[in-house]
């Protein structure tokens, strides 16, 4: 397998206790079988308490989150118990692995982080430049329209790019595409019944914003999104993809337009529809189907 990676984000490192955003928190944490076993079996106070807080159902075991949703490992200087008790080895699979992400098209396996995760968020603000690939083991560089090119899912140049669309008949089937969707929290269920209200202030929002907005930031994270679910192309057709990368990022333009924190309104549109896979395919059907 060819390993693809943008640039930059080898050098990814949690932030750990400086991280504002746990990602300790609101989501199912499973556990594997081979370290739920290992806890299970594991002695003392510790052991105890990572015995009571492990859920077992038909799907197999997860951690039980407290009342304020967070995980009951996750101490109040943003550590993890288990890493600082035990060490980074003895995680579960998905705590080792999270926000990185790992997809398949053909021959190749393409590699990043999630947006879900201020670091990679911070990654990517970090350079003024277009996106750019490198090919692991040969440290080949490729921009994305020869990316998609060598994937055999040809984009055009433009489709290739990022131009924000500010127009209200626009952003308010944006935003009703936007509300089928599964909440994560009871905030973007009030977001979402809020926004459609508020659409003629938001566009002059955003007409304000785009004159003077970091557009070379929106285009990699365009790109970003793109490159993300490229592995859905073959289901819902690389026409279905550039749609949901152009809409997500469309959204947090606005969004971005209405707070002035580009990186946090990706954050948290990844928090919401990048990390569960049922949003993401509702939302490509709906292009798909719109495309026929």
């Amino acid at each position: 397998m060819i390993s693809i990676i943008p640039e930059d984000f080898n050098e990814f490192r949690c932030k750990a206790g400086a991280c504002r955003h746990t990602c300790c928190q609101k989501w199912e944490i499973d556990i594997d079988s081979d370290t739920a076993a290992y806890y299970r079996s594991l002695p003392g106070p510790l052991g105890e308490r990572l015995r009571a807080a492990i859920e077992e159902n038909e799907e197999g075991c997860c951690f039980r989150l407290n009342p304020e949703g967070y995980c009951f490992f996750l101490r109040r200087d943003g550590l993890c118990e288990i890493v600082t008790a035990l060490g980074e080895d003895k995680l579960c699979d998905i705590c080792t692995v999270h926000p990185r992400f790992f997809t398949y098209v053909e021959d190749y396996v393409l590699c990043g982080t999630g947006l879900c995760c201020e670091k990679t968020c911070e990654l990517l603000a970090s350079r003024q430049t277009p996106l750019v690939f490198t090919e692991e083991g040969t440290e080949r560089s490729l921009d994305l329209e020869t990316l998609l090119a060598e994937l055999d899912l040809p984009l055009s140049t433009a489709q290739c790019h990022f131009r924000p669309c500010i127009d209200s008949s626009y952003y308010q089937a944006l935003l009703a595409r936007l509300a089928k969707t599964e909440p994560i929290d009871a905030a973007w269920t009030e977001e979402m019944e809020s926004l459609p209200g508020q659409i003629p202030r938001l566009v002059q929002k955003a007409r304000t914003y785009a004159a003077h907005c970091d557009r070379i930031l929106f285009d990699r994270l365009y790109q970003f999104i793109l490159y993300r679910q490229l592995d859905k192309a073959l289901t819902w057709g690389q026409e279905a993809i550039a749609d949901y990368a152009r809409e997500s990022t469309d959204y947090i333009f606005l969004t971005a337009a209405r707070t002035g924190d580009p990186l946090e309104a990706m954050r948290r549109w990844s928090e919401q529809i990048e990390y569960d896979t049922e949003n993401v395919d509702l939302i490509l059907e709906q292009l798909a189907a719109a495309q026929s």
